[in-house]
């Protein structure tokens, strides 16, 4: 009637993604990166990344609009060391773990299903025997 009660429509392509991964409206920022390193560096990656380098990635990440819950955060910086080819070869021991624990995070409903696929299918295309 007024327009005021219609949802708003996304802008651009990263607005659409949101929409579509957290609904609309998504919800505020909630992630805990302090969490969401540990669980990065220590859970998914088995400890073969930096710290540093986890921090900065997961700094990186959170700072944007993407309304990341703490697991969501934590697979997405993981999945952006899992996806460099030049640490392939390090990671393979890691890969099978994560997404065993990533699996059981979509579970318990602490992941979003799409960046769970997301996850499954850049991990199964890189990591095959």
């Amino acid at each position: 009637m007024f327009g005021w009660l219609r949802k708003k429509k996304p802008t651009n392509a990263l607005d659409a993604l949101i929409v579509t991964l957290y609904g609309d409206p998504p919800p505020p920022k909630r992630a805990d990166v302090n969490s969401a390193i540990q669980l990065a560096h220590q859970e998914l990656l088995g400890g073969a990344i930096s710290n540093r380098e986890v921090s900065d990635v997961a700094a990186a990440l959170s700072s944007g609009p993407i309304p990341y819950s703490t697991h969501d955060l934590a697979l997405s910086v993981a999945l952006h060391f899992f996806k460099q080819e030049d640490r392939i070869e390090h990671l393979q021991g890691a890969q099978m773990n994560a997404r065993l624990l990533a699996l059981e995070w979509a579970k318990d409903k602490k992941v979003v299903p799409m960046l769970l696929g997301s996850f499954e299918d850049t991990l199964y295309r890189l990591y095959r025997p």
